[in-house]
This record gives structure tokens, sequence and C-alpha cells, in this order.
């Protein structure tokens, strides 16, 4: 690899990651209506206390994180710097995250009612429609922590060049 082609292919790279994020964004706009959808449904599940923030209940919780998922992907769209959208995406993956640990160690069942009745209206048992957001949730983080590395690489590549050209990389001794 020439190092002197990295800046070259920082136009491609940039468009690939900001399909990745317009796909990202889909993605939770979707899941956030179906929990929206839900959340104002008539299942008596939705009035009991979530397994993990007890303090609120399941149609609650449906609407904060509803309400979360639809402001990460207005991020994700936005005209911010790739590496504030980046790191809202890896904030929403940790939070997924740390809830399905937290199903695991209250010992609830480990399938989550993310798509709330959607799931059930479309066909998939619970079981299925947890999988589904598994493979949704694992497409975020995996997505992301691959353009991630994928930046960091650049930035090394192009301190590694400059460094090697005598530009800002050399430092006085």
């Amino acid at each position: 690899m020439h190092l002197d082609n990295v800046s070259e292919r920082e136009p491609s790279s940039a468009r690939q990651e900001t399909w990745f994020l317009r796909s990202a964004a889909a993605l939770l706009l979707l899941t956030a209506l179906a929990k929206g959808f839900s959340a104002f449904g008539s299942n008596s599940i939705l009035e009991k206390p979530d397994p993990v923030f007890w303090v609120l209940k399941n149609r609650e919780l449906l609407i904060l994180v509803a309400a979360v998922e639809l402001a990460v992907a207005a991020l994700l769209v936005s005209g911010m710097p790739l590496k504030i959208r980046r790191g809202g995406l890896l904030w929403l993956c940790a939070n997924f995250l740390l809830y399905r640990a937290g199903l695991w160690v209250t010992g609830s069942p480990p399938a989550c009612k993310c798509l709330g009745e959607l799931a059930g209206r479309i066909g998939l048992s619970d079981a299925q429609a947890s999988w589904v957001m598994l493979g949704i949730l694992g497409y975020l983080l995996g997505g992301c922590l691959f353009f991630v590395r994928r930046s960091r690489c650049h930035r090394i590549l192009e301190d590694f060049s400059d460094h090697h050209r005598g530009g800002p990389g050399i430092r006085a001794h």
C-alpha cells in the first residue's frame, strides 16, 4: 500500500460511512416507530414495571427509548462531524448492550419486547423478534466499530506519512 494514496481513498471512505450512518438512522427510525406504535397499544404488559428500570412501566420505557432512538437517528443524518455521530451511535449501542445485560442479571426472559406488538402482528415470536433486534444491534455496533477503527488507521497512516515527509509529525528535540 502506498501512503500517498491514503487521502485519495478518503472521499470514498467518507461516502461509505455516510451510507452506513444513513442506514443506521433508517433502522433506528423503524424501531422507534415500532416502539411508539406499541407503547400506545392496550397490551397488559405495558402497565407492568420494566424488569431492569423497575421505576418505569414498560409503556414509559418504550416511549423514552423511542424518543432517544429518534434523537440519535437525527444526529446520524445531521451535519455534525463524523466523530460525534459515531459517538452517539456507540453510546446508544452500549446502552442496548447494558440493558440486555440487565435482563440477564435480573433473571428476566432474554427476549426483550423491543418491537412490542408489531412483532406479533408480523408473525414473529418473542424469541424471533429478539434475534432480529440482536441482529440489528450487531449491525449497528459492528458497523460503527469498523468505521471507528478505519478512521483511527487513516489518522495513524497520515501521521506516519507526515512524519516521513518532514511535515507536522516531526517534533523538535
